[in-house]
């Protein structure tokens, strides 16, 4: 038997399986939506023109080593420690309360942005898919309300219907999408335009600085894929399951999007003018008569918009988790590690976690946008979405780097060595985009205040620690 939480409140035992996990982590990923809109970027569709270009697949290539190795440390963990509070259990565990605590506060407000933000990406997205092909004038940001509304709703119910949901919307996204760009691939051999050239960084016109560049992008990509460590108390077999779906998913996806970028590339005949000029992409490849037809060409929208949905759910189920944990830890109000009498979920996290992403849906709504980026029309929710969006991975990857930092410390029963070598591959890919995020966005307005309010994010989160150490509530707990 694993580890688990001592004392306080139970999510409900026993219910999720190995299917169920690997839907959480590939629907946090969100890969469909991911390679819809970030493979972009990662060619060179950035806010200062950088990228891959037809090496792109390079880029992502790097980015899934250093991202595998991550995932491989966090499976070590996710191997002893089962509870919900997963990567902030796990610093805890290497490093202390007070740190744990920090990492956790950092962690899950990375997983909470995210949260926000995917809630106004599935209802911007589906208004367009509705507005452009239909004609259907209803604002988007009805559609975010009424999907907090039901996403609630299936959070409290219990977490196999999230997980299930995902595991229909995701994974069934991710292998239509799949298999188009094999047919993709496959049409293209027979034209005779299969070329190596993206798996060459030669290829890239800007030189490894491009491909850097694209690492960037590529590493917010894979994103999530630990998420299911955050149902532990709620799998049937997590010491062997959580491995299989956290390492399992980030090699599944990292696949996905060499297959997809590759096809991309061969599609628009290695021009990277001509692939960033059909924005985005995937559309313009399906809609093409080439390889499919305008009629697949909005079947993909489609399919792209549930896999938002997807992203959603798991976003809303990772962060109630972490927020579950960290209230049942005395970190929090005690009130949010309340557990459904009949359920046994995590319903006033869950509950909170709604109303706060509809007061944000509400805000924007009202103050048309919010804020703008750039020439981004600031009665959109774009702008805040991306804002979000960008600074919740930036969290999260710092976050990656105390794992890899946690690694050298060693675990009972793994290699010393194995765990030092992924440490450090980990931790120089994750540092590069945390890097290249300073970097990048330090003359463009708007985001280049994000590392620094991520700073000041994790000050208060000192600030909080100090507090809590004074109250005498951050004394050691079993894990």
């Amino acid at each position: 038997m694993g580890a688990q939480v001592g004392g306080g409140e139970k999510l409900g035992k026993g219910n999720l399986t190995l299917l169920d996990v690997i839907a959480q982590s590939i629907g946090f990923i969100g890969p469909v939506f991911a390679a819809a809109f970030f493979i972009p970027t990662i060619v060179g569709a950035s806010l200062n023109g950088k990228g891959a270009g037809i090496a792109s697949p390079v880029s992502i290539i790097i980015a899934m080593i250093g991202m595998c190795a991550v995932a491989w440390i966090i499976s070590r963990f996710a191997r002893r420690i089962h509870a919900a509070g997963s990567l902030y259990d796990y610093v805890t565990e290497a490093f202390g309360e007070r740190i744990g605590f920090v990492a956790g506060w950092v962690y899950y407000g990375g997983v909470i942005a995210l949260t926000l933000a995917i809630g106004l990406a599935f209802g911007g997205f589906l208004h367009d898919t509705l507005f452009f092909n239909h004609g259907v004038e209803l604002e988007w940001f009805w559609y975010s309300i009424a999907f907090w509304v039901v996403a609630a709703a299936m959070m409290i119910r219990g977490v196999a219907i999230s997980t299930r949901v995902q595991l229909v919307l995701g994974l069934g996204s991710f292998l239509i999408i799949l298999a188009f760009s094999i047919w993709v691939i496959i049409k293209v051999s027979g034209d005779g335009g299969l070329s190596g050239a993206p798996f060459n960084p030669s290829s890239s016109d800007q030189g490894w600085n491009g491909i850097f560049f694209g690492v960037l992008y590529a590493v917010i990509m894979f994103i999530g894929f630990e998420s299911s460590a955050n149902l532990a108390e709620e799998t049937k077999n997590p010491r062997k399951h959580l491995p299989l779906a956290i390492f399992g998913s980030c090699i599944a996806v990292g696949i996905f999007y060499i297959i997809v970028t590759y096809a991309q590339a061969v599609g628009f005949g290695l021009s990277v003018q001509d692939w960033l000029a059909a924005f985005p992409p995937l559309y313009s490849l399906a809609a093409d008569p080439r390889f499919g037809s305008t009629n697949f060409g909005e079947l993909v929208q489609w399919i792209v918009v549930i896999d938002i949905a997807a992203v959603g759910l798991g976003t809303a189920v990772g962060s109630s988790r972490g927020v579950f944990a960290l209230a049942r830890d005395g970190r929090l109000p005690k009130v949010l590690a309340s557990v459904h009498p009949k359920y046994k979920t995590p319903w006033i996290a869950s509950t909170a976690l709604a109303v706060a992403s509809i007061i944000l849906i509400i805000i924007i709504a009202a103050t048309n946008g919010l804020m703008t980026v750039g020439e981004m029309d600031p009665g959109q929710w774009f702008p805040m979405f991306n804002w979000l969006a960008t600074f919740g991975g930036f969290m999260l990857v710092a976050v990656y780097i105390a794992i890899c930092v946690a690694a050298f410390k060693g675990m009972p029963g793994e290699s010393q060595g194995l765990l030092a070598l992924a440490g450090i591959v980990g931790g120089l890919v994750s540092i590069g985009a945390i890097y290249g995020v300073i970097v990048q966005f330090a003359d463009v307005p708007t985001y280049n205040r994000i590392w620094w309010v991520a700073a000041l994010w994790l000050l208060g989160g000192v600030v909080v620690m100090l507090i809590l150490n004074q109250m005498g509530r951050l004394r050691n707990k079993t894990v």
